[in-house]
């Protein structure tokens, strides 16, 4: 703070009318001296965060314990510079590392806590590897990260409870699906205020659907499918005015189908399969305004007639209501002719109804 002011009175003495009478002052003197010290300490800095990069990447290096391409034995090389290796890019203002991409690679090894030290990290993408034990804390402790992808590796931990709490204010987009993650997911995960995409699917997550999700306003998209979920689906996720994906699938969450899901206008997916939801199936589910393309509610417990209001879903491709103890209505074929190309699954008994009738063109499986 204080070289900084150093700099900018040494700009305005040497730019200033007056400059002439001032370099004969012994106070111009001092400040010519202090102006290269300046320069020699943020030269120095830059310096010492490039090696704090390096040595943090030569620290993953260390973890791999195969490489079968051998990109990291061979390229990351202590003689080359570190913005030059593959998967490395840097800032070219600041000279640090801003992203790290290694995914598809075939490595297998452990994510070593110097990773955290990557203080400038914007993205880092490990998908598609052989990643094992735990994800390092310092991860979530960066505080420029805004992409987070680990998916499809066998990474084993739970999330911090504290999550971006203090730090991951930026993070836009999280992704570590297909991995072998436990415990609950935290309610803190609110406080990555500026998520765009979070997907934890097909990992061992337990626990309730944390309300705090609803806060999450910027969210898009939502992949918490193929994991061990219970209680109900919280309302608060109506809340979410952006969502166009939701996908609950393949848990174990009960009670009924919040109504408020189908007023959301943006969202065009939704998958809720393989749960023990029961109920009717709400009227909302015919909102005019949703632009709903795909709904999947098979392997439920749902009862009841299939609503009218169905028809008027005109967005609506794929409707799979299978496995359920749901029925119809005389009024359902007339209803669901107003479709065109629409893929139906619908439980046996509506099946052959709809076949006898040979109105609409059906797909059974």
């Amino acid at each position: 703070m204080y070289m900084d002011f150093i700099v900018q009175y040494s700009k305005k003495l040497l730019l200033s009318k007056s400059s002439q009478k001032m370099q004969k002052s012994p106070h111009f003197l001092i400040l010519t001296l202090l102006l290269p010290i300046h320069y020699l300490m943020d030269y120095s800095s830059a310096k010492n965060d490039i090696n704090t990069d390096r040595s943090s990447l030569l620290a993953l290096k260390s973890q791999i314990t195969l490489d079968p391409q051998n990109i990291l034995t061979q390229n990351w090389s202590t003689e080359a510079s570190v913005c030059s290796w593959i998967g490395v890019t840097c800032d070219s203002r600041y000279n640090r590392v801003t992203q790290l991409n290694i995914s598809s690679m075939g490595l297998v090894g452990t994510l070593p806590p110097e990773i955290g030290n990557l203080s400038s990290l914007v993205s880092l993408d490990v998908n598609e590897n052989s990643f094992h034990g735990p994800i390092p804390p310092s991860i979530f402790n960066m505080s420029f990260l805004e992409v987070l992808e680990l998916r499809n590796n066998s990474l084993s931990s739970s999330l911090p409870l504290d999550m971006c709490k203090h730090n991951l204010h930026r993070l836009k987009r999280l992704r570590i699906s297909y991995n072998k993650m436990y415990g609950e997911i935290p309610s803190s995960l609110e406080k990555c205020s500026q998520l765009e995409y979070l997907s934890l699917v097909n990992n061992t997550f337990t626990g309730f659907v944390p309300t705090e999700i609803g806060n999450l306003t910027k969210l898009q998209e939502l992949y918490l499918g193929v994991n061990k979920l219970t209680g109900v689906i919280p309302q608060e996720i109506h809340h979410l005015h952006n969502l166009t994906v939701l996908d609950l699938s393949s848990n174990k969450l009960s009670g009924t189908l919040p109504p408020t899901i189908f007023n959301m206008s943006s969202l065009a997916w939704i998958d809720l399969s393989s749960n023990t939801l029961s109920g009717a199936l709400p009227s909302e589910i015919g909102n005019k305004k949703a632009v709903l393309e795909f709904l999947s509610l098979e392997n439920n417990a749902l009862t009841g007639t299939i609503p009218k209001e169905i028809g008027n879903m005109k967005a609506l491709s794929t409707l799979v209501l299978q496995n359920n103890a749901l029925t119809a209505f005389t009024a359902i074929v007339e209803t669901l002719n107003f479709f065109s190309n629409l893929y139906l699954t619908f439980p046996y008994s509506i099946y052959r109804y709809v076949l006898l009738k040979s109105i609409l063109f059906f797909v059974f499986h």
